[in-house]
């Protein structure tokens, strides 16, 4: 993963103790929709539009982390089914690729909304740019 500067990454207060991954896994995944909610309560304000090209380049970036993040996700769950006694047999072997192919079409999908967020992100700008350079 990349790391983009503009982001600063949530921590912990120093001195504090390590969080469990569960934990703190919920928590960021809370933290995620917490900010596309207030994202899509301010998106609609006319005093919001210089601040769209930003915005979306920041859900550009975010989708590129998702997309690396459903891997790791992928990675984990295999993982635990992986050493489970009796979790790849029969059933359980079919339900393991069709999930596996379902994390693949969710990144293929973040992969294309990605490049979606690229394209409006460059015309909006241009768009803004527009509008701006004619008042």
């Amino acid at each position: 993963m990349e790391s983009h500067p503009h982001i600063a990454p949530a921590s912990a207060p120093p001195g504090s103790p390590p969080r469990a991954p569960d934990n703190e896994l919920y928590d960021r995944g809370a933290d995620l929709v917490e900010a596309a909610m207030a994202i899509r309560r301010v998106a609609g304000s006319p005093e919001a539009g210089r601040a769209v090209p930003a915005v979306l380049g920041c859900i550009e970036s975010a989708l590129e982390e998702l997309e690396g993040a459903t891997a790791a996700l992928e990675q984990s769950v295999a993982q635990v089914t992986s050493t489970t006694p009796g979790c790849l047999g029969g059933r359980a072997g079919r339900v393991a690729e069709r999930m596996h192919r379902g994390y693949a079409n969710l990144q293929e999908a973040l992969f294309d909304a990605h490049a979606a967020a690229a394209a409006a992100r460059s015309l909006t700008s241009r768009a803004l740019g527009r509008t701006s350079r004619s008042s």
